[in-house]
């Protein structure tokens, strides 16, 4: 009984090394929120892209466009706004307003951390 409860132990430590040294490289596509937007609403992502229009900033927040996968995605973040060109791995909430009877409005990022993509 004793064996089994070490073995026990012992996938359970060899499990969470391995879930802590493996790397987050769960990044979600650009183009599968943009077009599947309903299927992200209210979910954590990580997304990696390329700033592609000038960025806004105001005392510390910023608002800038992502490129990846052929499509486009705005970031609303409470950080310094990044410059054009930057190629940034981004985590954030994906936001989503239900389409009205007029408009279909477009999923937007909002920031929880970025760093600087390979």
């Amino acid at each position: 009984m004793v064996g089994m409860s070490r073995a026990v132990i012992a996938v359970v430590v060899v499990g969470l090394l391995v879930a802590i040294a493996a790397p987050a490289s769960a990044d979600t596509s650009i183009r599968s929120i943009v077009e599947h937007p309903d299927d992200y609403a209210n979910q954590q992502v990580t997304v990696v892209g390329t700033v592609v229009a000038p960025s806004l900033g105001h005392l510390g927040e910023s608002f800038y466009t992502l490129l990846g996968d052929d499509r486009r995605i705005n970031v609303v973040s409470h950080a310094p706004a990044p410059a054009v060109g930057d190629r940034l791995q981004v985590s954030a909430k994906v936001g989503r307003r239900p389409p009205d009877e007029e408009f279909n409005f477009p999923p937007v990022l909002l920031e929880t951390s970025r760093q600087q993509a390979n």
